[in-house]
């Protein structure tokens, strides 16, 4: 049987085309939660073609964190394709990586559907997760369903579920899944909150 190439002849003119006039970077892209990326058009071409066919990441590794932005090609008015770089997700690294935790200082309570205050005060957030503090005698619920409250945006609806009781005696909750529209808010929120703890994260 004739053994088939790793690569069609398509894609090996593709990559020589690439190697044959290497460009460098022109300008670096000003700090933002969306960015469009100014690079070579060599290396512009190989990004835009792997934006295309395939879901593109972009890895920054930043004191012990990984942020790890989502490409996406796009077109302005004038027809010209840019890579734009979405809110990224943010974990920190060690010998398990985790997505990292956004410290509430002070905690923030969260709210019943009435806008009431809950016993349930969060200290840490993160994309998958919450470190709550319970304020009342009863029994920490299994799961929840409240009100999260963001400084300078609109609160989101989130739901929880009991994980453990931590050793500082604040309870882990597991994050359930969100709408895509809340996902991307609260992704969106941590990111900026990241970016004010650690400015040389935004530093180009």
């Amino acid at each position: 049987m004739q053994e088939q190439p790793l690569l069609t002849q398509a894609e090996l003119e593709f990559i020589q085309h690439l190697n044959k006039k290497p460009a460098p970077s022109r300008r670096k892209p000003a700090p933002s939660s969306e960015l469009l990326v100014d690079v070579g058009a060599q290396l512009k071409a190989l990004l835009a073609y792997c934006a295309a066919n395939e879901q593109l990441t972009i890895e920054a590794h930043v004191a012990n964190q990984r942020l790890t932005f989502t490409a996406h090609l796009v077109e302005d008015a004038h027809q010209v394709q840019h890579l734009e770089l979405g809110t990224p997700q943010i974990f920190d690294e060690g010998p398990a990586s985790r997505a990292w935790r956004l410290p509430l200082a002070p905690p923030v309570a969260l709210r019943q559907r009435n806008g009431k205050p809950s016993d349930l005060w969060v200290h840490e957030l993160s994309l998958n997760g919450l470190l709550i503090e319970l304020r009342a005698r009863h029994a920490a619920p299994e799961h929840f369903e409240l009100i999260l409250p963001l400084a300078g945006q609109k609160p989101i609806a989130i739901e929880g579920s009991l994980v453990r009781k931590t050793s500082g005696g604040l309870l882990a909750y597991r994050l359930d899944p969100l709408d895509k529209r809340g996902s991307e808010r609260l992704q969106q929120f941590i990111f900026q909150q990241h970016r004010a703890l650690h400015p040389q994260t935004s530093q180009g």
